[in-house]
């Protein structure tokens, strides 16, 4: 068995470094469109009212997990906003959360709301959807959409990565509303191990219903 499996992840990541080779983009789709069966809502997690429920460290929801950054980037500031800067590094995958009062909090409105915290820190409500965030998938995926709260006509820019941290595709999305937003991997090949979102929007943003793929039956990384 442990031959079979040493086997099957040696198969995975020459596979892998195959698609990364490829260079395939991300393609934005229709939220409705994406076939994943993988929500996370963030209802697993204690919310509140505003100013909400404050997150100073990584947190797991919905088979992800959630902090500021990734290992190995910075986080700047444009004015009240979060800019990541730079790529992850130690050639695995891994999250980082923010400086206390910076990092992640959870709001309650008819549903829960996660969003990053900007420099203004909790619980300015000036911080409220300023920060960035990063998602860590347990399995990598094919597929990724949210539903964005908040969105003010600013631009939001999302980052995608492999496990080993290789950048797949940095998408800068204008104009954004209170909408869905859908993004699919050019031949449905699964290697989006991680996401990180920063933005620059008047009036902060949210996010809510993240949709993934199916989680694999192999183990995730080796």
């Amino acid at each position: 068995m442990k031959k079979f499996l040493t086997f099957l992840c040696t198969v995975t990541l020459v596979l892998g470094m195959v698609g990364s080779a490829s260079a395939l983009p991300i393609n934005m789709v229709a939220y409705s469109s994406l076939t994943g069966t993988g929500l996370i809502t963030f209802d697993d997690l204690p919310g509140g009212p505003a100013p909400d429920t404050n997150y100073d460290n990584i947190f797991e929801s919905g088979g992800a997990d959630f902090g500021e950054h990734f290992v190995g980037q910075t986080v700047t500031y444009n004015g009240d906003f979060d800019v990541i800067n730079g790529l992850p590094s130690g050639g695995s995958l891994s999250l980082a959360a923010g400086a206390e009062n910076e990092n992640l909090g959870v709001y309650s409105y008819s549903t829960n709301i996660m969003y990053g915290l900007g420099n203004t820190v909790y619980p300015n409500y000036d911080a409220i959807g300023e920060g960035s965030f990063a998602v860590l998938f347990d399995y990598d995926q094919s597929e990724f959409g949210f539903q964005l709260v908040g969105g003010d006509g600013g631009s939001a820019t999302i980052d995608f990565y492999t496990r080993n941290g290789n950048l797949i595709e940095s998408r800068v999305i204008a104009s954004l509303s209170e909408n869905y937003y859908g993004f699919s991997r050019d031949g449905g090949l699964n290697d989006i191990a991680g996401i990180s979102i920063y933005n620059i929007d008047g009036g902060g943003i949210g996010f809510d219903n993240l949709i993934h793929d199916v989680p694999r039956s192999l183990p995730p990384y080796c």
